[in-house]
């Protein structure tokens, strides 16, 4: 790696000399700025004091102010650290193992006031580096600090600072942790928070482990990031100790934007599944994994145009192991996923209340698009009131004749699909013939026609023949054939039939 040009903090400006002893240009000037303000408040505190008094005749006779507070001491910072320092003992020869030197730069940034620090363009090989507080002082239960200050660290842009596993390491690239287990805490405070990783590139080795692992935080950010080639998944999000009011590994409220993830080992984002976890993404990838591209445990986790090209498949909702921790408000908003390999696009295996949004299914390696609570796993694993709406729905049944648009299980409660598009393809009439539906109550507002299924309320717009017979306890309302018209029905269990419309 070539030297580094000198960070503005240590450049003075030509024919300025610096005065022997007080450091930098930068320094100089935020000193002589604070000790100026200084000044300014104890000429203004001195206003009235009986060394005034005598001179002053506008004060004569007057009260003196009430003593306000002592001035607080001001902090000088320099302003981001480099590993590139001379203190750290980076080696500039290519290849060199830096881990130290690098992680002695963030280590010191998360101790320093307003702690950054600031990776140069090029390529810094490493073993694996941390942002870990599991060896700092346990903080109370409730109250302040709420957490652990965490620093940022920079790169140079998301291709430009290159971060290179060596060969042969089995850490995680780059670990951001809070306490965890029984330190962890109930609340905010033991977890990392506000630590922010952005503009670098990672690229992992064979045997080595995940790109990103990130366990007891929140309130983090990480964005702009290239991740390619872990032995492990590119993100990988623990959650492993839940114990209700008493110990949590919080992962809430972090964000992951413009993160792309090219041939992970395993998936592109996994979350552990021990408990559920929140959260956004926006415009992640997950390209050709060794395994899936996103593998979900969600509570309130949102993902907006994020795609998964070339999986085993493109999106995975699990249920938690903690039954304590509740999973729901799975949100998609522009998914695309496309290629997947090994039966569904985007898989729902548990939850409540999830929604897709204009999700975008091009199921090139012969998938079906979208499935639904299809594993039979019992009350715990329902899938209920799941909504689509809208959304492409791209079979190819000239090439896998078998494929389905949408799949719903013994497990799907309550699903509603709302005016999804859905390719016919040669020899297909309409949307129901690519929709199998074992679900209870599932409601398809297509674009021909509107149906629920028997099992439940059911309205038809058109529906060929009659209105069916529904089972004990619901009624079937809708369209059916009458003669060369149509007319509206109510139909009852008994096979009593009341006319609406007509």
């Amino acid at each position: 790696m070539s030297k580094k040009t000198p960070r503005s903090s240590d450049t003075t400006h030509e024919n300025a000399p610096t005065p022997t002893g007080l450091g930098s240009a930068r320094r100089n000037f935020l000193t002589a700025s604070a000790v100026a303000a200084a000044g300014a408040v104890a000429s203004v505190a001195s206003i009235g004091s009986p060394a005034n008094a005598a001179t002053d005749t506008s004060l004569a006779g007057k009260p003196k102010p009430p003593k306000g507070p002592k001035p607080t001491a001001v902090t000088v910072t320099e302003g981001p650290i480099s590993p590139l320092d001379p203190e750290f003992g980076f080696v500039d020869v290519a290849g060199a193992d830096n881990t130290s030197a690098v992680q002695a730069a963030i280590n010191k940034a998360m101790t320093a006031p307003g702690g950054e620090v600031s990776l140069p363009a090029g390529q810094i090989h490493v073993r694996g580096l941390s942002v870990d507080y599991r060896n700092s002082p346990v903080q109370p239960v409730n109250g302040q600090p709420y957490g652990y200050a965490g620093p940022k660290i920079i790169g140079a842009g998301m291709r430009q600072t290159k971060i290179i596993q060596i060969a042969g390491a089995t850490e995680d690239i780059f670990t951001v942790t809070g306490q965890v287990g029984d330190k962890a805490g109930p609340a905010n405070n033991n977890k990392a928070t506000g630590v922010v990783l952005a503009d670098f590139e990672m690229t992992g080795t064979t045997g080595g482990g995940h790109g990103l692992y990130l366990r007891s935080l929140v309130n983090c950010e990480f964005r702009n990031l290239w991740i390619q080639k872990t032995g492990k998944s590119g993100i990988f999000r623990e959650r492993a100790t839940f114990v209700s009011g008493v110990n949590d590994e919080y992962s809430y409220a972090n964000a992951f934007n413009k993160i792309k993830i090219v041939s992970p080992g395993g998936w592109g984002v996994q979350d552990s599944g021990l408990a559920s976890i929140g959260g956004s993404m926006t415009n992640v990838e997950a390209i050709s994994p060794g395994l899936g591209g996103f593998l979900l445990a969600p509570t309130n986790m949102t993902l907006l145009d994020c795609q998964a090209i070339g999986g085993t498949v493109g999106l995975q909702s699990v249920r938690n192991q903690n039954r304590k921790s509740v999973n729901s408000g799975l949100t998609l908003l522009n998914f695309r996923s496309e290629g997947s390999r090994n039966g569904y696009e985007i898989k729902i295996d548990a939850g409540i209340s999830h929604m897709i949004v204009n999700p975008n299914f091009f199921p090139t390696s012969g998938a079906h698009c979208l499935g639904v609570g299809v594993d039979g796993q019992g009350s715990d694993f329902y899938v209920r009131n799941l909504t689509v709406v809208g959304g492409y729905f791209g079979v190819i049944r000239s090439q896998f004749p078998t494929a389905k648009a949408i799949v719903l299980g013994p497990d799907a409660r309550s699903t509603r699909f709302i005016t999804p598009t859905i390719e016919f393809g040669s020899g297909v009439d309409d949307e129901a013939s690519l929709i199998v539906d074992n679900g209870y109550r599932s409601s398809f507002d297509l674009p021909g026609y509107t149906s629920m299924a028997a099992a439940g309320y059911t309205t038809q717009n058109r529906f060929a023949g009659s209105v069916p017979t529904p089972a004990a306890g619901s009624v079937n309302e809708g369209w059916e054939q009458n003669g060369s018209g149509w007319r509206k029905v109510a139909v009852f269990p008994d096979g009593r039939r009341v006319t609406i419309a007509s």
